[in-house]
């Protein structure tokens, strides 16, 4: 196995990402300057990350490329597909959620992950101008753009609170032959006299599953429905394909977005600290903040096999792989050195396939 030279981390991670990220080439030097820089500082500040990034001129040149990247697009597919190639091939379980954002006066949403080791990954994301969940129309478009993007990579199952229901929205996944795998309201209405599910699963015991005897009408999709009760006394009522088993074990996935809601909030990037105020520039520099989270999430898989790391009581990592990775990733790029470069490159993700 050969050495990896000693190139500074810029030059190598902008080696990396040039055939992933087909970015004019003045673009993909900022866009990799940044990524180091959000890593080195943990901040998405601009007039921070000024100090940190790696390119000509002044602090104030260099702040002014900053907002003028921000100002640019990064098309739909580059980064979807960017972020898929990290995921075994496959068909994908999707993970559609939100989490309120203060940008200045603006609440954001973020909406649309896939599965993935513990985090989901960042795929899409619509940025709305309000708070409160997303109407139907807007999470079709949300999946579409992904399917057109990506359209080599089928889509089995979409992960969902009860919040995100709908007639028109479940025929839509119907259409594209996606299964439900939905967490239901209790006023949702099942079998042919239309009684709310809260009424077909009366008096469930805590940790005790009951099924529907078949398929039901729900939202216009036949479906089966099953309910289960948690220790607390709270009830899931769910709405899926298939068998309950699987089913319940992979809806139990969708809270790996709140692991990556934090990850990008306060314990990691600090995405809300943010002075944009444009939504459209915020999603530009929500691409570049991904890209540090899969690094850093890689990047801690692979130190994950080579260090002992402390299991907690309630059996979680006392270190998650994104901390871990990210950390590490910090200290190399604090402390540079040729010896710390050659680290680097060891842990530069293979953007080239």
């Amino acid at each position: 196995m050969k050495t990896p030279k000693s190139q500074h981390p810029h030059d190598t991670l902008q080696t990396a990402l040039r055939s992933a990220s087909p970015l004019d080439a003045r673009r993909l030097v900022v866009f990799t300057a940044l990524i180091l820089a959000v890593i080195q500082a943990r901040t998405v500040v601009l007039y921070t990350l000024k100090n940190h990034v790696l390119l000509d001129g002044s602090a104030s040149t260099r702040y002014q490329r900053l907002l003028r990247f921000v100002q640019f697009t990064i098309p739909d597919p580059l980064f979807a597909c960017f972020a898929l190639s990290f995921l075994p091939q496959g068909p994908l379980d999707l993970i559609l959620d939100r989490t309120n954002w203060k940008l200045g006066r603006q609440d954001i949403n973020i909406l649309l992950s896939a599965v993935w080791n513990g985090f989901s990954l960042p795929l899409m994301w619509p940025l709305l101008p309000h708070g409160g969940a997303s109407d139907q129309r807007t999470r079709e478009a949300l999946v579409e753009r992904l399917l057109l993007a990506c359209p080599t990579r089928p889509v089995q199952a979409l992960l969902a609170n009860r919040e995100f229901i709908g007639e028109h929205w479940f025929k839509f996944l119907h259409q594209h032959s996606i299964a439900p795998c939905i967490r239901l309201p209790a006023r949702a209405t099942v079998g042919g006299h239309g009684l709310p599910v809260w009424a077909v699963f009366k008096k469930l015991r805590p940790g005790e599953v009951r099924v529907w005897r078949g398929q039901t009408l729900i939202y216009g999709v036949r479906l089966r429905v099953a309910a289960t009760k948690n220790a607390s006394g709270e009830t899931l009522f769910l709405a899926y394909r298939g068998h309950v088993g699987p089913s319940l074990d992979r809806y139990a996935q969708r809270w790996q977005t709140a692991n990556l809601h934090a990850a990008l909030k306060t314990r990691g990037f600090n995405s809300e600290d943010t002075g944009l105020t444009r939504a459209e520039r915020f999603s530009t520099l929500l691409t570049v903040v991904s890209v540090a989270f899969i690094w850093a999430c890689v990047t801690g898989e692979l130190l994950a096999t080579r260090t002992i790391i402390n299991v907690k009581k309630h059996g979680h990592r006392a270190v998650s792989v994104f901390r871990l990775g990210l950390d590490h990733l910090q200290d190399l790029l604090l402390h540079p050195s040729r010896s710390s470069w050659r680290t680097l490159a060891t842990f530069m993700p293979r953007f080239e396939g």
